[in-house]
């Protein structure tokens, strides 16, 4: 499958708003928000998500495309503004859509994510949180580098109930 990467931006908004919906309707136990919740945002709402933070940007949203020019994966990553913590960084909203998953577009968002950040100054860590609805998240971000950070957080959500479990994982950009 070839595919591309690229920053997205406001004009973005319909593609990254459809495909988050489907993210939270197809994996519903993968992350903290709800689509029954996201639905409701207006269209400008997802627009301004798509905004990048910062020159270079600290904060942006990265797309994976087919030669189509379908978005078929995200990802968000936001770098710490708080003095103390500006060595950190989270990624969150993964999200590849199943039919492209085995053909690299997931780790190759996660690489360009890590590549970018090896390049701002100060930064020292990305982190994310991984749900434990299934592990194969949590391997997958194992084998792009990360590792647990303590025990698992029992019972984080309560997803039509059932509980579902986090882990905090962390890549030290230094190893």
């Amino acid at each position: 499958m070839n595919f591309s990467i690229r920053q997205l931006t406001e004009q973005d908004a319909v593609a990254y708003r459809e495909l988050r919906l489907e993210s939270l309707q197809e994996a519903p136990y993968a992350f903290s928000s709800s689509y029954e919740e996201e639905a409701l945002y207006s269209l400008e709402h997802f627009a301004a998500w798509l905004k990048p933070l910062g020159s270079p940007p600290e904060s942006y949203v990265l797309g994976a495309y087919t030669d189509a020019h379908a978005l078929v994966g995200t990802i968000t990553f936001k770098r710490d503004t708080r003095l103390k913590a500006r060595h950190k960084s989270m990624i969150y909203a993964m999200y590849t859509q199943a039919s492209t998953r085995g053909h690299g577009v997931g780790k190759a968002l996660v690489e360009e994510v890590i590549q970018r950040a090896k390049k701002m100054e100060g930064l020292e860590q990305i982190h994310l949180w991984v749900l434990h609805s299934t592990t194969s998240a949590a391997n997958f971000y194992k084998k792009c580098g990360f590792q647990g950070q303590g025990p698992l957080v029992k019972n984080d959500l309560k997803i039509r109930d059932r509980y579902v479990d986090a882990e905090y994982m962390v890549l030290y950009l230094a190893e």
